[in-house]
């Protein structure tokens, strides 16, 4: 594993992080936006499993996030104003950069909020993207992902807005974080942490609690920059800019609160087909939670995962 930086050339300064995972001959190359309150590092097992079937793995630590957020002393913050966009615009820059330095395929993931940042990459850049580096765009995967109306989005973008102002823009909220994650938990029994919704194995539960750079509550302004960004990505005009032949890839847990249970996960794919998008394929796993890449039945997802990417290749 190489750990990389980039300077950001949009919005607030500071560098990003990225780790690139690279095997010996190199066929396919997938990039990876972690989600919320998480860094890339924790990709490394899914990373060298995709190594030993020739796939490059990249992934960055987004702003206030893991050692990017760490280095600009804004964990758990993603900045003042417009952070969303600008976390969109860092992959934009990113992306152009690795694919500057080899001519591999590429297909784009993202996990939980990467997923949405994935899904708003493509609708934006998506097409641009295709034509700098000749087609090699072939996919996109959409992990512990979820859709919703615009209208529900509203909603909470308004009560964030008064968090925000009320608490000020990098300080986190007890009462976004309680509608946000509150309820998470309650349908796994007996409650062993807090975190149990994650995954139903203590260990991937317990080394996440344990990571300084995961877990953190969001600030405020971070909280209103997303929500704002799921009003916009949402939208059924935005659904239709993503090109309607780049196949998508999603999969979820059936029982991950994120997705309703594979109620938003269903709603989602519902979504994508009606937009217009040919190839769109989805896998919801029985007992399976948030992080399916790391499920007590993750070898079963790495390869579901791995037959897809080759499929596209």
């Amino acid at each position: 594993m190489d750990n990389k930086s980039l300077r950001f050339n949009s919005g607030e300064t500071g560098t990003g992080y990225y780790h690139q995972w690279t095997p010996e001959s190199p066929k396919a190359w997938l990039h990876i936006m972690h989600g919320m309150a998480e860094h890339s590092a924790r990709y490394a097992h899914i990373a060298e499993y995709l190594n030993q079937h020739g796939i490059m793995v990249t992934a960055d630590d987004h702003r206030g996030h893991g050692l990017t957020g760490e280095a600009a002393n804004s964990l758990y913050h993603n900045g003042d104003k417009n952070s969303w966009n600008q976390m969109i615009d860092d992959q934009w820059q990113l992306i152009n950069h690795i694919a500057s330095e080899q001519q591999l395929p590429i297909i784009i993931m993202g996990h939980s909020m990467g997923s949405f940042m994935a899904a708003r990459f493509c609708q934006i850049y998506g097409r641009q993207l295709q034509s700098n580096i000749q087609g090699r765009l072939r996919g996109l995967v959409l992990s512990g992902s979820n859709y919703d109306s615009p209208a529900a989005f509203k909603i909470a973008a308004g009560i964030a807005w008064i968090e925000r102002a009320r608490l000020g823009v990098r300080n986190s909220s007890n009462l976004l974080e309680k509608l946000s994650f509150g309820s998470f938990n309650r349908k796994f029994t007996p409650q062993r942490t807090d975190r149990d919704w994650l995954s139903s194995d203590p260990a991937v539960v317990d080394s996440y609690i344990a990571d300084p750079l995961c877990g953190g509550a969001l600030s405020t302004a971070s909280w209103y920059d997303f929500i704002r960004g799921l009003i916009q990505l949402s939208q059924p005009a935005a659904m239709a800019k993503i090109d309607r032949d780049l196949p998508v890839y999603v999969f979820s847990g059936a029982l991950d609160p994120v997705g309703g249970y594979g109620k938003g996960v269903v709603k989602l794919e519902q979504a994508l087909l009606k937009a217009g998008l040919q190839h769109v394929e989805l896998k919801l796993y029985d007992n399976g939670r948030h992080e399916m890449l790391n499920e007590i039945n993750k070898q079963d997802v790495y390869k579901d995962l791995t037959n897809w990417l080759q499929r596209q290749l």
